[in-house]
């Protein structure tokens, strides 16, 4: 196993582990992946200076969620000895998560 796959698969493991995130994303214009050799992990992005991963959430409000899933690939990047910082993108909402929330008024 290379190290980017390592890390890549180490770091959708933990963005999975956090409660509320469905699954990870990519963008329908550009794919989002770390490619190695046979495969490709989908939503985590290694290449360049950042560390980004794309989620889809299933549960709100976003804030606290992309809050942990923030500090879950840290800690995997900071195991690795990897310093560099990481972006999350919430590529969108489950409409579950959407038609849990009260929706206000009287």
């Amino acid at each position: 196993m290379s190290t980017d796959q390592a890390l890549a698969t180490a770091v959708r493991e933990a963005t999975l582990a956090v409660p509320g995130v469905a699954w990870l994303a990519s963008t329908a214009a550009v794919e989002v992946a770390t490619y190695f050799a046979g495969g490709k992990v989908v939503g985590v992005r290694l290449a360049g200076d950042t560390v980004e991963v794309h989620v889809v959430l299933d549960r709100l409000p976003v804030p606290p969620v992309a809050g942990r899933v923030d500090q879950a690939v840290r800690q995997v990047l900071a195991a690795a000895g990897d310093p560099r910082p990481v972006r999350v993108v919430v590529e969108d909402v489950a409409d579950a998560a959407l038609q849990a929330q009260p929706t206000g008024g009287s």
